[in-house]
């Protein structure tokens, strides 16, 4: 950078009375400035004039002046300024856990964790809309969408099971022997999923990801031939953890399983409809799927009504 030698610094000092001059070329007194000092030597007379500034006032405002003048004519000081304002977060920035990684946050994932408190109510079923819900139907079985996970990992896929040969918006008038969604394309391939009963949850892309659906009622359609509750569900040796909204939540795996045993043995088939509640049982898989079955009172719906009391005494009598 070019320094300043003492020379120029002279010379500015020997220009100010003419660049003064010419900084304030065109300003003049206007009436109202006239009114103003009148007024101010008016109140002087009558002793409230404003207080004289201290004796060492002139000769700060002269150096304040030259100084603005010498770093305006500084070299670089016509150039356009760097940043302005520096800005610092007060207090000390908030840090990542060591060990999260971006990854680890997918939005939309969920899982079940050990907790004093009890849950609240948690639904991953699609919302519905127009009438119904998010679904795919392959030959009178069901499947509504899942909101947990926002997309499958493509580990989980297993084979095509099928493809899509009707796009409706009207599911509840079309026949239960085709395949149809009103979420997935016409065209659009349908998978299973691994670790978990052959046609309990299938996955199929929709809107550009591979989304899960879980078995469910749809239009008086539930269980079909010998099908039983497992065959809609999880087996009993792949549930990890449970969580049922207003109660607790379970997470021994041992305990879990268990539970399932105790589901799968003592659930009692009560009808092919479904049921409305603000209560949900959700299961955890070891794959890391959630699955969900709708509660009210010693009811359980997914695929079909289920009546298991047993269910309900022994898992509050495995609260974690």
């Amino acid at each position: 950078m070019k320094q300043t030698k003492p020379m120029d610094i002279e010379a500015m000092l020997r220009d100010l009375p003419s660049d003064a001059d010419k900084a304030l070329d065109g300003l003049y007194a206007t009436p109202f400035l006239k009114a103003r000092i009148d007024r101010a030597a008016e109140a002087k007379k009558r002793g409230h004039g404003i207080p004289a500034l201290p004796k060492w006032a002139p000769a700060l405002c002269c150096c304040a002046l030259v100084l603005v003048i010498a770093l305006v004519a500084l070299p670089g000081g016509n150039s356009q300024p760097g940043t302005l304002i520096n800005s610092a977060t007060l207090g000390q920035p908030t840090e990542a856990p060591a060990g999260v990684l971006t990854a680890d946050l997918r939005s939309g994932d969920i899982s079940i964790s050990a907790s004093p408190a009890k849950p609240g109510y948690r639904n991953i079923w699609s919302e519905v809309h127009n009438g119904s819900f998010p679904l795919i139907g392959i030959q009178g079985k069901y499947y509504r969408m899942l909101t947990n996970p926002n997309t499958v990992d493509a580990s989980l896929l297993g084979a095509q099971i099928a493809e899509i040969e009707e796009f409706t918006t009207e599911p509840s008038l079309s026949g239960a022997d085709a395949v149809l969604s009103n979420a997935a394309d016409f065209g659009t391939a349908v998978y299973e999923v691994s670790g978990a009963p052959s046609g309990a949850l299938v996955a199929a892309e929709v809107n550009g990801r591979m989304r899960l659906f879980q078995r469910v009622s749809f239009n008086g359609n539930a269980l079909r031939g010998k099908e039983k509750l497992a065959n809609t569900l999880a087996a009993s040796n792949q549930v990890i953890g449970m969580e049922l909204s207003g109660v607790g939540t379970v997470t021994d795996p041992a305990a879990c399983q268990a539970l399932t045993e105790t589901l799968l043995d003592y659930a009692s088939y009560e009808s092919s409809g479904s049921i409305s509640s603000r209560q949900a049982l959700l299961i955890e898989l070891n794959n890391g799927l959630v699955l969900q079955l709708a509660v009210k009172g010693d009811n359980l719906a997914g695929c079909g009504v289920w009546s298991c009391p047993e269910f309900f005494e022994a898992f509050e009598a495995s609260l974690d």
